[in-house]
Order: structure tokens, then C-alpha cells, then sequence
């Protein structure tokens, strides 16, 4: 089980998070706009460990750009990898039909903020009635069952994939 500290992630972020649940944080932009941030536990590939990341703007309003937000969203990733085991599995929202967008965004803030040399990042697309789904999974290096997550994620969405 997982469990993020609102103190720890307080101390890092530049926003002030408010812990709604055990891993669902909320903060508001000096915009005004309120976002939600949380990990909900996911087996739909694998057994435990697994924490499906989500972010959402309950404004509903368009954000203008602020680093403020990312750098707030890394330091509660971060404090969720600080544990040694969980899996990160994210997937684009497709409601707008705008995964494609959302999923450029997620690898470039991967890949420009997240020490690279400690977390493996896997990207697999999938089709589901004939709509494209981006998904990733995230994890340590150094995490004990490595490879079997990885092998098991990517039999997963081969497996339930449409061509």
C-alpha cells in the first residue's frame, strides 16, 4: 500500500495540496483553478503494486501555462516513488479526443523533469472500439519484479487490443 504525505509533499510544492483521501490531493493556482491529483490502486494487469495516476482541472476552465502546477504535480510523484515498489500506470483521457496531445505532454515533462537514470518509463497505445488509447507505466529501476511488470503491462494491452 502506498501512502503520500501531504506535510512531505507541503514542503517541496509550490502550491499548498490539501489531502482529500489517502492519495487524492487537491490545490488551487493563483489563476483560481483547482485540481485534483490522486493514485487509485489498479489490477487490471497486475496482482498489487500497480496505482493508476490521474490529474484533474475541476474548474473546467482553460489554464493558462504555469510551472507552478507542474512543479506541484512532481513533488507528489516523487513522494509516490519514494516508496520503492509502486507502479505509476497513467492513461490520456479521451473524452476531447485529445489523448494524443496529453501523452506527447506526459513523455516530454517524463523526460525533461524525472531523473531518467532511476525510473523506466513504458509507452503502449492501444485500440478499444476503434478509439486509440495512450498508456504508460512508470517505475523504479531498481524495483524488485522490473521486467515481470513490464512483460505482463505489454501482454495486457496486446491482449485486449482491437486492430
Amino acid at each position: 500500500m502506498v501512502h503520500i504525505s501531504a506535510e512531505a509533499v507541503n514542503l517541496r510544492s509550490p502550491y499548498k495540496v490539501k489531502q482529500e483521501d489517502e492519495n487524492i490531493f487537491l490545490f488551487r493556482t493563483k489563476h483560481g483553478i483547482i485540481y485534483t491529483v490522486g493514485f487509485i490502486a489498479d489490477v487490471s494487469f497486475f496482482d498489487e503494486g500497480v496505482y493508476q495516476f490521474y490529474i484533474i482541472n475541476e474548474s473546467g476552465r482553460s489554464s493558462r501555462a504555469d510551472k507552478d502546477v507542474f512543479e506541484t504535480v512532481r513533488v507528489i510523484i516523487e513522494e509516490f516513488f519514494a516508496q520503492k515498489e509502486p507502479v505509476m500506470l497513467y492513461i490520456c483521457d479521451t473524452t476531447d479526443k485529445r489523448q494524443a496531445s496529453r501523452d506527447r505532454l506526459f513523455r516530454i515533462w517524463f523526460h525533461t523533469y524525472i531523473e531518467s537514470d532511476s525510473y523506466s518509463m513504458y509507452n503502449e497505445p492501444m485500440v478499444i472500439d476503434n478509439v486509440r488509447y495512450f498508456s504508460s507505466i512508470i517505475l523504479r529501476k531498481d524495483h524488485p519484479l522490473h521486467n515481470q511488470v513490464i512483460s505482463t503491462f505489454h501482454n495486457f494491452i496486446v491482449e485486449h487490443s482491437q486492430s
